[in-house]
């Protein structure tokens, strides 16, 4: 697995590299620190015909990197490779604005540190993130962490809250729409005020239930069933 990391503060590459050293730690980093840069390197992946990388995470305040067109010019190079831009930008218009050129997930430099692997995780699955402020689940988050979102209308559609993989029981359905917020187990546990063991219990059984071996094919599998759902809409 390659990973890609192409941002001009060396703190905020080391920060990653940490992160993902952690998260996989099997995967080679790359970084890059302006944009010529990155374009060097994904021109160098398109000539030598290498294997592209898995993810690119992108900053958009760099050298090199000052429009959407260069955003989108990016997007175009890493051809098949997932780009999740990571930045301050908080603005829901220009979110909207950069998610329009064709990356897979907007995640905010404010966002925890534990969350962020679950995101890259979920993105290097296949997933797609939005920051809450453009949408999320019915019954929100209230405290800014970003939810798993991808639907062809941009949102999830009214109702989708209801719109759940069939096998679960109720209190299974509840498990994982937190596990889709990316809570952990501990705090899947003090928001429905049940122990640990039980949280446990509760996602082994969605495992099973979905015939999937981790949570983040089960919030996938979410993810289907309300892109599903919205398409026979």
């Amino acid at each position: 697995m390659r990973i890609v990391i192409a941002d001009d503060h060396s703190i905020v590459r080391t920060g990653l590299r940490h992160l993902l050293a952690e998260a996989t730690p099997k995967a080679e980093v790359v970084e890059a620190a302006s944009g010529d840069n990155l374009r060097s390197i994904l021109a160098a992946v398109a000539e030598q015909g290498a294997t592209s990388p898995d993810l690119l995470i992108l900053d958009l305040k760099m050298p090199g990197i000052r429009s959407l067109e260069d955003v989108r010019e990016i997007v175009q190079m890493a051809g098949r490779t997932p780009v999740l831009v990571f930045s301050m930008l908080d603005q829901p218009d220009e979110m909207r604005a950069v998610l329009a050129q064709g990356v897979k997930a907007f995640v905010p430099k404010s966002t925890d540190q534990k969350l962020l692997a679950n995101i890259i995780s979920l993105v290097l699955a296949g997933g797609t993130y939005l920051p809450p402020v453009l949408g999320g689940l019915e019954r929100g988050n209230g405290d800014g962490r970003p939810v798993p979102l991808h639907t062809s209308a941009g949102r999830f559609m009214e109702g989708a809250l209801d719109t759940l993989p069939a096998g679960l029981t109720k209190r299974q359905q509840d498990v994982l729409r937190l596990l889709a917020e990316g809570l952990s187990n501990q705090e899947i546990g003090e928001r429905m005020g049940l122990n640990l063991s039980t949280v446990k219990s509760h996602v082994t059984g969605i495992l099973k239930a979905l015939n999937v071996g981790s949570r983040t094919q089960a919030v996938l599998a979410l993810r289907r069933s309300r892109d599903t759902a919205f398409s026979d809409r």
